[in-house]
């Protein structure tokens, strides 16, 4: 039969018992977490499947083609500017679909495994280093071989075939400034389909266009000097990520520790029998596991809107929605094994408390006291 407890060591235990609900989510989330976070290898498997196999790629191929052409509009590479911005204009003529076939051409899988290896890599060793930045740089002599050959002219026949044919109008302006053109001046074609027999010269002169703005890629990519350049200076967030990274890679690795000091707080305080410790220690299993399993379930609502205002801030626009859903992706893989222990534990605490249960009714009915 169990000792009475004291109001004290009851009230104690309680408090206990209500941080161990409240801990356990918590410290399964941090034990996954860590698996994840701080091992560049799972890193690398998802990035890879996401960008072979969804839409983060085509989006991405958008804006840094978007940013190449524009930066040969800055330097005055490029025979367009703000009254005729050819191949700029273009750009924003294709959808996503278009994208993604431009994808297919133009990037392999062997070249995005690379890729994910070398910033993956570049991001991990500067977590560890004093640098300002990472020293993120991508090998892109791949890329830009397969832009250069038939690759990049199906790419462009693509966004050739978006282009709406010429109106009168616009065939009149063209042939209006190739007449008032000085001899040897290479005149722009608007931006509509030509007729023959403009055609054949049109389109070779969106190939050279491509060539150009391919030559343009440096061997190796400077990511951080690209996004600074996009106007997304990542210098500062980088080094508050690297600081809260440190802090919670060190916190992380104690949180399994938090429920189990608890558990043996309550031992010491509550538990004087098997029924005891059904009570004490299977109910808050039971209810710490049933909410880890519920957050587990809820965790894409309850992640979206700080994804939104923290590190992914960061991203250029364009590619920010699909950059949060990678997010949410990776914290899915968190949250995957999270939802298991969380119905083991649910587990184990029916098992405790059917236990505990069980002994109450197999203790024998407690004698009374004899008469006098």
């Amino acid at each position: 039969m169990d000792k009475p407890l004291s109001a004290l060591a009851r009230f104690l235990a309680l408090l206990l018992a209500l941080l161990l609900v409240l801990s356990l989510p918590l410290a399964l989330f941090a034990f996954n977490l860590r698996q994840i976070i701080f091992n560049p290898e799972p890193v690398k498997r998802i990035l890879t499947d996401e960008l072979t196999n969804s839409d983060l790629a085509p989006v991405a191929l958008e804006w840094f083609s978007d940013q190449r052409a524009q930066l040969r509009v800055e330097r005055g590479e490029a025979l367009t500017g703000d009254e005729e911005p050819d191949i700029v204009l273009l750009m924003s003529f294709l959808d996503r679909e278009d994208w993604r076939q431009i994808k297919t051409e133009v990037l392999t899988d062997e070249m995005v495994s690379a890729w994910i290896t070398s910033f993956v890599d570049a991001f991990f060793a500067w977590l560890e280093s004093s640098d300002a930045a990472p020293q993120i740089s991508l090998d892109m002599r791949s890329f830009r071989e397969r832009v250069n050959s038939e690759h990049g002219i199906q790419a462009i026949q693509i966004a050739y075939g978006e282009l709406e044919p010429c109106t009168v109008d616009q065939i009149t302006d063209f042939e209006k400034r190739l007449e008032d053109a000085p001899a040897n001046m290479q005149v722009l074609y608007n931006l509509c389909e030509f007729p023959d027999p403009w055609h054949e010269d049109q389109f070779k002169d969106y190939l050279a266009t491509l060539s150009k703005t391919a030559n343009q890629i440096p061997d190796d990519l400077d990511v951080i000097a690209e996004l600074a350049h996009a106007g997304s200076d990542p210098t500062a967030a980088l080094q508050s990520f690297r600081q809260i990274y440190h802090q919670l890679r060190t916190g992380l690795g104690y949180a399994w520790l938090v429920p189990l000091i608890l558990l043996l707080l309550i031992l010491a305080l509550a538990v004087r029998s098997m029924r005891s410790l059904g009570s004490w220690w299977g109910i808050p299993l039971l209810i710490g596991g049933l909410l880890t399993i519920v957050l587990a379930l809820l965790h894409p609502s309850l992640l979206s809107s700080p994804l939104v205002v923290g590190a992914i801030s960061i991203i250029p626009e364009l590619v920010r929605s699909d950059l949060q859903r990678l997010m949410l992706r990776l914290a899915g893989t968190v949250f995957q094994p999270v939802l298991i222990q969380g119905m083991v534990v649910a587990l184990l605490g029916v098992i405790l408390l059917a236990a505990g249960l069980l002994t109450k009714k197999k203790e024998p009915a407690t004698e009374p006291p004899p008469q006098n």
